[in-house]
């Protein structure tokens, strides 16, 4: 918060930076989630609510692709929201807790939480957003390293077997998948782009950043010549979006919140027992959930997303909520 302010206070343009303080309104999300979650109980509370939140935003994006004229490229499903990268963003975190859920704890997990994960996996996958699907796809591996290491070679399979279905039925989706290592794709080399004018942006001004609400209006600037876009609202990275608004000490508080909050969680699942341990989920959920945003923040500007902050900034204190019970 105090590099924030600096960052308003020494901007391009104070006045304008100034009214984009507006933001520490959703930063308390963490203090006040310290304040009135209290205890395991009343964290498995929320994750619950949470979870089934999950569930109806993923069934609404499915009706929205079967029912409406959402679904293709250019127009992809934004469930509730306004954007569909905020919808696929909320989603990817709300699946990451039910995937702690059913990695831990005994073998035969109900039913009905498998179905609640493969339909909100289903909604992941027709929101064409390929950050979400690499994130996806790094914790499902992960989660499943932890619990079924031994079946490793056929969970290889099966995703060979996957890939090979939607390359055979889902041209769209298999032309999507397979762009994520091409250049010769427009929005790929554009982000390229982004970046350089980001990193252009940091060398000019390290330590602040050029001030918040700036990237968009100084962006033509700094844009190289050959970019796809002249104007952009942000540099689709998280980190280095961070860096050229709010200056290289911003990246950092971001990345020690991170950080502190996974070794909290670590050291609570370590000593709870590993897997078997009575919170083992909790904690696992919440590991997952930091990790796929960060992945997917690498490929777009989670951070500044409303919506995906204040969830991620409440699993940031989850770790503490849980051991405080008074």
């Amino acid at each position: 918060v105090a590099i924030f302010v600096a960052s308003a206070l020494t901007s391009y343009q104070v006045k304008t930076s100034l009214w984009e303080l507006r933001a520490l309104i959703g930063l308390t999300t963490l203090p006040l989630g310290l304040l009135l979650v209290r205890g395991e109980r009343r964290v498995r509370q929320v994750f619950d609510l949470l979870i089934w939140v999950t569930l109806a935003l993923a069934l609404y994006g499915i009706a929205q692709y079967l029912f409406t004229d959402y679904g293709e490229l250019y127009n992809r499903i934004p469930g509730p929201f306004g954007h569909y990268m905020t919808y696929s963003g909320v989603v990817l975190l709300g699946a990451c807790l039910l995937l702690g859920r059913l990695t831990t704890g005994p073998t035969a997990q109900p039913a009905k939480d498998w179905l609640f994960l493969a339909v909100i996996l289903m909604a992941l996958g027709l929101t064409l957003t390929r950050n979400v699907w690499l994130a996806t796809l790094v914790v499902v591996t992960i989660a499943f390293i932890m619990r079924y290491r031994r079946w490793l070679p056929a969970y290889a399979v099966a995703l060979a077997l996957l890939l090979s279905l939607v390359a055979t039925q889902a041209p769209q989706h298999w032309s999507r998948l397979t762009s994520i290592v091409s250049l010769d794709d427009p929005s790929n080399y554009d982000r390229l782009c982004m970046a350089e004018a980001g990193l252009h942006m940091i060398a000019d001004r390290p330590l602040f950043g050029i001030g918040p609400g700036m990237v968009e209006q100084y962006y033509p600037i700094y844009r190289h010549p050959t970019a796809l876009r002249a104007d952009v609202k942000h540099l689709h990275n998280t980190f280095i979006h961070l860096a050229a608004e709010r200056g290289i000490l911003a990246v950092g508080a971001y990345i020690w919140l991170m950080i502190a909050a996974l070794w909290l969680c670590h050291r609570g699942y370590r000593a709870g027992g590993g897997l078997a341990g009575p919170r083992a989920d909790l904690y696992l959920g919440v590991m997952l959930a930091l990790v796929a945003l960060n992945i997917a923040g690498i490929f777009e500007a989670n951070w500044r997303d409303t919506e995906i902050q204040r969830w991620a900034l409440f699993l940031l204190a989850v770790p503490v909520c849980v051991d405080n019970e008074t």
